[in-house]
């Protein structure tokens, strides 16, 4: 009779653990990671093809970067929350400001510098 109480407590134990929520939590961020084509619009130098590339490090946190015809610029002030991203990057010691909100594998945004502001909308790119 013991034999069969142990044999419950150790079902019931294993049920309970077994029911623990210890499923990871996906961040639907994550989805956005990878290269986007875009397109500065009207600017100096006339409607800009850009690729940013969007990566995610060990520890959790968003990084990324632009390439156009000016070169590689890091992002810096990353923030990407809820599909709505902001960051900051240099061009020629001049300070901008990129903001947008990605909808499925479309991006539409502004680029922001001094006195100045660009549309900069692009899709995801398929390699």
């Amino acid at each position: 009779m013991k034999t069969k109480h142990i044999i419950y407590i150790f079902l019931f134990t294993g049920l309970i653990f077994s029911c623990k929520t210890g499923k990871t939590v996906i961040n639907p961020d994550d989805k956005l990671v990878g290269n986007w084509s875009l397109l500065a619009e009207s600017t100096p130098q006339g409607d800009v093809p850009i690729t940013m590339n969007i990566t995610k490090n060990e520890s959790g946190i968003f990084t990324g970067s632009f390439k156009s015809m000016m070169g590689e610029f890091a992002m810096s002030n990353l923030v990407l929350k809820n599909g709505v991203m902001s960051c900051d990057f240099s061009v020629q010691g001049m300070v901008f400001q990129f903001k947008g909100v990605f909808t499925n594998d479309e991006f539409k945004g502004n680029t922001l510098g001094p006195g100045q502001s660009y549309v900069t909308n692009g899709k995801r790119k398929t390699e």
